[in-house]
């Protein structure tokens, strides 16, 4: 009997097929997800969510998230904070990729909004493909941090 080396999932931006041998493992899970441990990502469909992805988990088609991966040059965590982070999960920054989880709600006009987590981003340690979500032990960095408000 072969074992399938691609799945196909229903997600929230249609179907997608993923490959097993990329998938992301989360030791740990997400807050809230901590049963929840093999995401792959999904690039979303048009030019306007581009700078957006979709962190689907692989073994529940219905839990996705919308996440935001950070720029390290934009200086939003400070260089020192993020250096903590790594070393606290034992990785080299230099084989690390960063996301923030995504939060869209409406307010009390029923406008959407959106905004994302930084106080507990989700580091991918790119060669292993294992990934934690590490909540940072500085206040400073809220975990909704509003996104195209100026």
């Amino acid at each position: 009997m072969a074992i399938d080396q691609k799945i196909t999932i229903q997600t929230v931006i249609g179907e997608k097929e993923f490959e097993w041998d990329k998938a992301i493992y989360m030791p740990t899970g997400l807050s809230g997800f901590e049963n929840h441990n093999v995401f792959a990502i999904a690039n979303f469909p048009d030019e306007a969510t581009a700078p957006f992805k979709l962190l689907q988990s692989l073994t529940e088609p219905e839990l996705a998230f919308i996440v935001a991966p950070y720029n390290t040059e934009s200086g939003v965590i400070e260089d020192a904070h993020m250096a903590h982070a790594f070393a606290s999960l034992a990785l080299k920054a230099e084989n690390c990729a960063v996301m923030f989880v995504v939060t869209l709600h409406k307010d009390d006009r029923g406008d959407m909004n959106m905004s994302i987590n930084l106080r507990a981003p989700i580091i991918v340690e790119t060669e292993r493909q294992v990934a934690w979500q590490y909540t940072l032990p500085f206040k400073k960095y809220p975990y909704r941090s509003p996104v195209g408000k100026d």
